[in-house]
């Protein structure tokens, strides 16, 4: 049981960092109900134990009912809490929950945990955390009970291996434990009997290990196909095939690192028993375990065991390991070489293979094999490999090839030439001094010989040139040689990289995968032969470079209008004024934490990439956007900035709006329209005020008007009268006497009634001063004016005093 403050994990099954949740309030412990239980209440839990990061949050009583209170329901964290009672929640002790409910977690445990070179979540070097500091465990007496306390401890299941000899790499700094003897039942490694903190005999070269079954194993085949099998309530069971398929198969490879599901199969692996924890799985596929995808609830079922779903992932076989007993051998001595694996298997093949020839030899063994050669000779000389392979039904699922080892053959009857020159040159084993000058002028002659039949190394890379961050090359390097079975050595000139490679031909590939900034240098290759007595090494090749590069593409650019203000023509994009418009650049690339940048008339702008593009956005569409859009992205790498060729340039054109337009000419036109109404309306008034008559005059005035034209000569032509009435305000004024002059002027008929006095043409009517007018000249041109050349004008005045 974990204890700690106000909570603590309990319930079957539990461990330091594993249980079922219980919190003390009010004097006594009481549970936490599984109602919106999740990771993020789990992180709490986890933190506030010391116990690193939360593995699952589990519900339904997964580590056994509680009893007495249930303090809290619907707990809701953030994760940033110290405490769950920090937490959202109903309240202590308001609850609609039984313990049947009871919430749980499994944390990663922050006091043990699994490192190293590949190692995963359930497998690695065992390191413990004590006094401040991570260190790891001694491997004497290192057995599979105390690997069962850090499997269960890590909530791992079961365990299958415990590994020895720095199986995962040598660790560093403190060796806390040594002599570690579990019985198998304790929570952690501190309960087992130890030597005590620090006190060992041991070096990281002893470092031990783990290899746990996870929370899911594979029952019945190999490490990577079999039967599927869940640890759930402290114990395995097996899921019914009812609706298993591929997608559920692809959830059990990736959490086994088993690479991917090849088939989903059903009843083939033999029959498990006990429980049978799931039935009708609906996995998506992209689950990180079968306990999150769709399922019935742990134990519901309607199966028998001969209904047990199974698996077949692409790795279904680890690689094996192999050794020799000794280094080299004499001629017609016996040899042994073993093959092993790591886990354990029923009824495996393991198959010896020599890498330069066809021999093949076959061992049958559950995790092991030996093969021994007897009285070896020189053809067996070489180099060696090791598979493993197993037959399931009609599948056979072969392991990859392990590591080499060399086997080397000297005999009684194999001299090399200095050999040959050692026995030509003494008597019973001692040399002649006499002739030591030519044995050691033979001697640097052999040397020589073997220096210069072995030439300059040739090196080459591919793909040659520069090469992308995170691509695979290979480095060749080639001899010419007769002496072959030698072994290649890479460098690099600028640090202590230094790989080897043994090779029965003339060359040797070096492969570096995923290349990134540290792979970058200069290379060089040699080529080293060992003899009985010497090493001999050739010149160093030429070297050749690595350079890496990081390649973009050249993005895309696209314009918008979102309120349909975009025209596209032959010279461009037409922007209408005063509309918005939208710039989008984008990119294929897997380095999607770059920036685009968009230019246009001299100016730059820059937004940082989502989701590999960037939208530029003008609300107002004006005459200063107008100009050439291109756009390029940019991307920092190790502390290095890469950028993409430029986008071909889109051309934004800025058009006038015809509204403005159109509404200028129509308030023009409106305002002329209103001139000229007002300019007709003054003429018609004017009009009007000219056409009112003036006052009748009373008296009859003749007024001569003069022509143009000789008085009396057309007969006919009648003489022009004015009749003028003047004003009887005139003829008050002119004559002083009132106005009862009486009106005795009667209008004539017509002319004929007249009688008129013929006077001489340079006579002029005589009438009174003031009311007399003489008008001159005022016909001339008039012809249209004149209705009747015999029509007599009149004007009516009213006289100042009568004619006589």
């Amino acid at each position: 049981m974990c204890l700690i403050g106000q909570i603590r994990l309990a319930g079957s099954g539990s461990t330091w960092c594993s249980g079922r949740v219980e919190i003390y309030h009010s004097g006594s412990w009481g549970t936490v109900c599984d109602d919106d239980w999740d990771l993020n209440d789990a992180n709490v839990v986890c933190r506030r134990l010391g116990c690193g990061t939360p593995v699952s949050a589990t519900a339904s009583a997964h580590f056994g009912q509680g009893s007495g209170e249930i303090w809290l329901d619907n707990v809701a964290c953030s994760g940033s809490e110290s405490s769950i009672t920090e937490c959202g929640h109903n309240g202590f002790g308001k609850h609609n929950c039984g313990h049947g409910e009871d919430a749980g977690v499994v944390c990663l445990g922050a006091h043990t945990r699994l490192s190293g070179p590949g190692s995963t979540r359930c497998s690695g070097r065992v390191e413990i955390y004590h006094s401040s500091a991570w260190g790891t465990v001694c491997d004497d007496d290192w057995d599979l009970n105390d690997a069962k306390v850090v499997c269960r401890q890590l909530g791992c299941g079961t365990a299958v291996e415990a590994t020895s000899s720095a199986r995962f790499g040598q660790g560093t700094g403190q060796i806390w434990l040594d002599n570690v003897a579990c019985s198998g039942s304790e929570s952690s490694l501190p309960e087992c009997g130890h030597n005590g903190f620090g006190k060992h005999n041991c070096n990281h070269g002893e470092d031990a290990g783990v290899v746990c079954s996870g929370l899911i194993r594979l029952s019945g085949s190999t490490q990577c196909s079999g039967r599927v099998e869940i640890y759930h309530s402290s114990d395995w069971g097996t899921i019914c095939d009812d609706g298993w398929d591929l997608n559920d198969a692809e959830v059990v490879c990736r959490y086994l690192d088993c690479g991917t599901a090849l088939r989903a199969i059903s009843a083939v692996f033999g029959e498990g028993s006990g429980q049978i924890w799931l039935d009708d799985v609906a996995c998506s596929g992209n689950e990180s375990s079968l306990i999150e995808c769709g399922h019935n609830g742990f134990g519901k079922h309607n199966c028998n065991h001969g209904e047990d779903a199974g698996v077949i992932c692409s790795v279904s076989l680890p690689k094996p390991s192999i050794s020799v007993n000794e280094d080299q051998f004499t001629w017609g001595q016996d040899i042994s070489i073993t093959c092993s694996i790591s886990s354990e298997f029923l009824d495996g093949t393991f198959t010896l293979k020599k890498t330069s020839s066809n021999f093949s030899q076959t061992e049958t063994g559950s995790r092991s094999a030996t093969f021994n050669i007897h009285r070896v000779d020189f053809s067996h000389d070489g180099l060696y490999q090791c598979q493993y392979e197993k037959h399931i039904s009609s599948n056979t699922f072969s392991s990859p090839l392990s590591d080499s080892v060399r086997i080397s053959v000297t005999g009684k009857k194999k001299y090399t030439f200095l050999n040959i020159m050692f026995h030509l040159f003494s008597i019973n084993n001692q040399i002649i001094v006499s002739q030591l000058p030519i044995y050691l002028i033979l001697f640097v002659c052999s040397f020589v010989c073997f220096f210069f039949s072995v030439s300059k190394p040739n090196i080459s890379i591919s793909p040659a040139g520069e090469v992308t961050w995170g691509q695979n090359i290979g480095i060749t390097c080639s001899i010419s040689t007769q002496t072959l079975g030698g072994t290649f050595i890479l460098m690099k000139t600028s640090d202590s990289f230094n790989r080897t490679q043994n090779s029965n031909t003339n060359s040797a590939t070096f492969n570096i995968p995923e290349v990134d900034f540290d792979d970058e240098g200069s290379y060089r290759c040699q080529y080293q032969e060992s003899g009985p007595s010497h090493e001999f090494y050739s010149p160093p090749s030429d070297s050749v470079r690595l350079s890496v590069t990081v390649r973009l593409q050249r993005p895309s650019i696209s314009l918008t209008s979102p309120n349909a203000g975009l025209v596209w023509g032959p010279e461009g994009a037409q922007i209408t004024g005063g509309y918005s418009f939208v710039i989008t650049c984008s990119i294929n690339s897997t380095f999607s934490s770059g920036h685009f940048i968009l230019s246009f008339s001299g100016s730059n702008l820059t937004e940082s990439a989502v989701n590999n593009s960037a939208s530029f956005s003008f609300p107002v569409a004006e005459y200063e956007h107008q100009g050439n859009y291109s756009c390029v992205y940019e991307v920092t790498v190790s502390t290095r900035t890469f950028r993409s060729a430029e986008t071909a340039p889109i051309t934004v054109i800025i058009k006038l709006s015809l509204m403005p337009l159109v509404s200028s000419v129509s308030v023009v036109i409106l305002l002329l329209l209103l001139l000229l109404l007002l300019a007709v309306w003054l003429i018609l008034r004017r009009r009007q005020q000219h056409k009112q008559p003036a006052a009748l005059i009373q008296t009859q005035m003749v007024v001569q008007v003069g022509n143009d034209y000789t008085w009396g000569d057309n007969e006919g032509d009648e003489d022009v009268y004015v009749n003028v009435d003047l004003h009887q305000k005139i003829k008050g004024e002119a004559a002083g006497v009132d106005g009862d002059w009486s009106d005795d002027y009667e209008e004539p008929v017509n002319d004929d009634d007249r009688d008129f006095k013929e006077t001489d043409p340079g006579d002029y009517y005589r009438c009174p001063k003031e009311a007399c007018m003489f008008v001159d000249n005022h016909r001339e041109d008039d012809d249209e004016e004149k209705t009747s050349d015999a029509e007599d004008i009149f004007e009516n005045v009213s006289p100042l005093s009568p004619v006589y």
